[in-house]
């Protein structure tokens, strides 16, 4: 189904191909389109290639969003050039064609700016490369990109998936539907749970009797819990415009999450689902309409440190949690990690996945930052990572991908990673 962005897309590739052939074949163009022909043949066909260039690239973001901003930017140039060559505002039909093409390429521009806020992500720090000893466990089939990475105590992993998310929409979910995965030590797998189409499958958390919690965002942002006998239901409604993101307990017994969007985090009792914000902190923002990273992200405890990921800012930062459930003050752990979300070891390291960036970086207790593995490892749109808890893989990492989805679409395939970071 075409969308309004994606027919002004068409029309404004038509109007500059036929500036294009206007330019550089003079027969077929109306009469009283240019004010101006430019007698050098050489100007006339290079300025023709240049708009047919801006037409081309146009006609190519109808289909790749991510051309869009540039599409526009380069039909704004080529709108420029004709003026300057061909005295094209000037001319009779010239004048609204060329009002056409500027309001149209700002609208272009304005409606689909992913281009832009990719150029604009946050710049991760040049960091050292020890890679770990590592295997892909397995790939998955194609547009199945994961969220999120949780072990149970019987070495059960249960993985969020995610089909039919468009990055390209601020909608992100709209079309998309989550599904939670349990894999048993031997290797297989069942699905335990699917969200309603429009509601993402999140970040999961392993409570004390083995009940799932799983953060969603969509229109309806909430928290599910997952009971060990397969029953589900949405025990946390959050208000609209919230993104639950991260999910932990806390040592209180509460669930944290943090919100994406609102700079906050909020505190969940696991038991009821009555939520309310623990924390409200502008340092967990992302910067305002040119980001495309979210704000706060992962989160987890270390005792009673809360640590929070912040992709748009690239900080890593920790809170202490009081007896009397406040926080204090943030205290910055480590700039220049750009993470998702992470996992904790047991000599207090951070292992911290950075989703586009394709890279996992350890952050010691000392602050030191490495990165530990990274494509060559098929870490390739990293968005989680737990340590195992079963007999014989405490030490190892389990690290899910999306495959690379905001770079390679649809086809894209997310992946089940093993690291083994304490191997000497």
């Amino acid at each position: 189904m075409m969308t309004i962005l994606t027919i002004l897309e068409l029309v404004l590739s038509i109007l500059l191909f036929f500036c294009a052939a206007s330019l550089a074949f003079p027969r077929i163009s109306l009469r009283g389109l240019l004010g101006h022909l430019p007698k050098s043949a050489i100007v006339r066909f290079s300025s023709a290639a240049f708009v047919a260039l801006a037409a081309v690239l146009m006609l190519a973001a109808s289909a790749i969003p991510f051309l869009a901003f540039f599409a526009a930017s380069l039909s704004l140039a080529a709108l420029a050039l004709l003026h300057l060559v061909a005295r094209f505002a000037t001319a009779r039909l010239g004048l609204p064609i060329a009002l056409a093409l500027a309001a149209g390429s700002l609208a272009v521009a304005g409606l689909q700016p992913l281009g832009l806020k990719v150029l604009l992500l946050p710049k991760a720090a040049a960091l050292p490369i020890q890679r770990a000893p590592s295997r892909t466990v397995k790939v998955y089939e194609a547009g199945v990109w994961f969220e999120g990475i949780a072990a149970g105590a019987d070495g059960t992993l249960f993985l969020s998936a995610n089909r039919g998310l468009d990055f390209s929409d601020l909608k992100y979910y709209r079309r998309a539907s989550g599904e939670v995965i349990a894999r048993s030590p031997d290797g297989s797998e069942r699905s335990i749970f699917r969200t309603p189409v429009g509601a993402t499958a999140g970040v999961i958390a392993v409570g004390p009797d083995g009940a799932l919690f799983l953060t969603s965002n969509g229109d309806e942002p909430g928290i599910w819990r997952i009971g060990a006998n397969g029953d589900a239901r949405k025990i946390t409604r959050l208000p609209k415009g919230a993104w639950p993101n991260g999910l932990d307990f806390g040592p209180d017994g509460m669930l944290y999450t943090p919100d994406s969007n609102l700079a906050r985090v909020w505190r969940i009792n696991p038991k009821t689902g009555a939520a309310a914000i623990a924390l409200q902190d502008r340092r967990l923002a992302a910067r305002p309409f040119i980001s495309l990273a979210p704000g706060a992200n992962g989160l987890h405890f270390s005792g009673q440190d809360m640590i929070v990921t912040v992709s748009d800012s690239t900080e890593v930062i920790r809170y202490r949690l009081a007896k009397d459930g406040t926080f204090g003050p943030a205290v910055v752990i480590a700039r220049g990690i750009p993470g998702d979300d992470f996992a904790v070891g047991h000599d207090g390291s951070l292992f911290i996945t950075t989703h586009p960036y394709n890279t996992l970086v350890r952050v010691t207790p000392g602050g030191e930052r490495t990165i530990i593995a990274d494509a060559e490892q098929n870490i390739v749109g990293a968005t989680d990572a737990v340590f195992g808890r079963g007999a014989g893989d405490r030490e190892t990492l389990y690290v899910v991908t999306d495959g690379g989805a905001f770079t390679g679409g649809p086809s894209t395939r997310g992946a089940l990673v093993a690291v083994q970071p304490y191997a000497h």
